[in-house]
């Protein structure tokens, strides 16, 4: 049985996973350079598992819930174009910023749950939204939009 607090985090890590998954989509179909577009594609694939694995956990503990961003009218490629005009690398900044605030967000909730299998899963996804901010940063690092001095 998850504790109120455990489910507030699930919640708000689900929201968070949703919101990825929109920015990504939504970044792939901006970028102008291949290389990043095919890395927001696979990122937001990445964002769809841990979507789903929160939602399964929720669900396993007769949590019913329906994130926000869950249901959204996914624009075109053409209406990004259109509404929204930023660089590779001020969307790959972005990206990175939220991959750093997701990954702070799993730690809190890893540090306060009293479930040992559902802590594991979460370490697992922390883990992984982690390697995802290494792909992001390399990839700044390799258009040079971010120096390492």
């Amino acid at each position: 049985m998850l504790t109120q607090k455990e489910i507030n985090y699930l919640k708000e890590n689900l929201d968070a996973e949703y919101l990825c998954i929109r920015k990504y989509e939504q970044y792939a179909a901006l970028a102008s350079d291949a290389d990043v577009k095919n890395m927001f594609n696979t990122l937001a694939g990445y964002e769809r598992q841990h979507a789903t694995t929160l939602k399964n956990i929720l669900t396993q503990n007769g949590v019913n819930y329906t994130s926000i961003y869950e249901s959204y009218n996914k624009p075109s490629a053409a209406q990004n174009q259109q509404n929204l005009s930023f660089s590779d690398a001020q969307i790959m900044n972005d990206s990175l910023s939220t991959e750093k605030h997701v990954s702070s967000n799993y730690n809190t909730a890893i540090l306060e749950t009293v479930d040992t299998n559902i802590r594991k899963q979460l370490q697992h996804i922390q883990q992984e939204e982690q390697g995802h901010a290494e792909t992001i940063f390399n990839m700044m690092r390799t258009k040079g939009y971010y120096k390492v001095e």
